[in-house]
């Protein structure tokens, strides 16, 4: 958001900011996970301080060239995007391979969830003020330095200095283990539905005559979320992780798909909150999943490739329905989130085949 507020203000172009907001995040998306194989391989500290440094000078740039050439802008909003640390993935990591018991791990991951959802609702209000008082520079300072302040932290308290695999690990890829790609591809499918669900909620508010209302309601979402992260985080799950993370896709299936049939502008704020509800679940039992399924040595390249692929979704899910709404009406772009959660829950099926996960326990050798 803050890379929007810079361009649209001093370009003058929501286009060109909308460009570069994708160039930021599929650059993200693709160089992300190697990030994290390599930090898998060396420790985060090795390589958390030289790309948090890398980072920070290429947002510096971004900023410089905002007014001067759109090549390098684009050039740089790419690599902002590509070297930007993968926190969640790092401190998930470290919560997996340190704490043994299982109930705790879900309270450790409950948390994680819960900080996320506060970044996104804190995050862009406090853009927005930034921007507002201090101009179209201010966010992306503040993005610079709670970055630096994130990555320096993360990597001096870190003690592990890489896991070594065996070598048929480190060179296959992650998707080839067994239910990772049907779990990808269902966390796609969910990133449809958050990338599509401001572009309709804020479309059918400006239909009605509430468009000073929709920010507000996108606003809900994630605070439903958020409450739903801390509940989940004290509660002590007997079921699997897959089972929980389908059930919860399927909540959000039906919810999404009462707004459909009530199309009531008055009533559409609750099913918004109780949509926004199943996504802390759905994204802590996904974690935990991809946790059993993948060897303790890949774990930041795995939990990478799931930031990536939900990534990879919003990108997909905000300009397919943008499209539908122009064409069709707002309304009708819950027609599309409906099917996103869908599409994502009997994907989660194939997860839930699994049945009991073997996770191979490896070493961690200190530095």
């Amino acid at each position: 958001m803050a890379l929007v507020f810079l361009i649209s203000s001093v370009r003058d172009s929501f286009l060109l900011a909308g460009i570069a907001s994708s160039f930021y995040t599929l650059c993200g998306a693709i160089v992300g996970p190697r990030i994290g194989r390599l930090a898998d391989r060396f420790g985060t500290r090795i390589v958390l301080l030289p790309i948090t440094f890398i980072n920070s000078l290429s947002i510096i740039s971004v900023v410089f060239f905002s007014s001067r050439s759109i090549p390098l802008l684009l050039l740089f909003s790419a690599l902002s995007g590509a070297t930007m640390p993968s926190f969640g993935s790092y401190t998930r990591t470290r919560w997996s391979r340190t704490i043994k018991d299982r109930r705790e791990l879900g309270v450790a991951l409950s948390l994680e969830s819960v900080l996320d959802e506060t970044a996104f609702v804190v995050g862009p209000a406090l853009a927005g003020f930034l921007f507002s008082l201090y101009g179209s520079n201010s966010p992306l300072v503040a993005g610079i330095v709670f970055t630096v302040i994130g990555g320096v932290g993360l990597a001096i308290t870190s003690f592990d200095s890489g896991m070594r695999g065996s070598a048929p690990e480190r060179i296959g890829g992650l998707l080839r283990i067994k239910y990772v790609k049907a779990l990808f591809t269902s966390l796609i499918a969910l990133g449809l539905l958050f990338g599509s669900n401001f572009v309709v909620i804020l479309a059918v508010a400006k239909e009605n005559n509430r468009a000073a209302e929709g920010g507000i309601w996108v606003g809900l979402y994630p605070i439903g979320s958020l409450v739903a992260g801390l509940v989940y985080g004290v509660i002590h799950w007997k079921s699997r992780n897959a089972t929980r993370y389908t059930l919860a896709l399927a909540f959000m299936t039906l919810s999404t798909s009462a707004i459909l049939f009530f199309q009531n502008i008055d009533t559409i704020v609750y099913f918004i909150i109780l949509s926004g509800i199943g996504i802390a679940p759905a994204l802590i039992a996904a974690n935990a999943l991809l946790k059993d399924l993948v060897p303790l040595s890949r774990l930041n390249e795995a939990f990478s490739m799931l930031g990536a692929s939900i990534s990879i979704g919003i990108t997909l899910g905000s300009t397919l329905s943008g499209s539908l709404v122009d064409r069709f009406g707002g309304w009708d772009g819950f027609y599309f989130m409906t099917g996103a959660t869908l599409l994502a829950t009997l994907l989660s099926l194939i997860c839930i085949r699994a049945g009991k996960y073997e996770t191979k326990d490896e070493t961690i050798s200190h530095g």
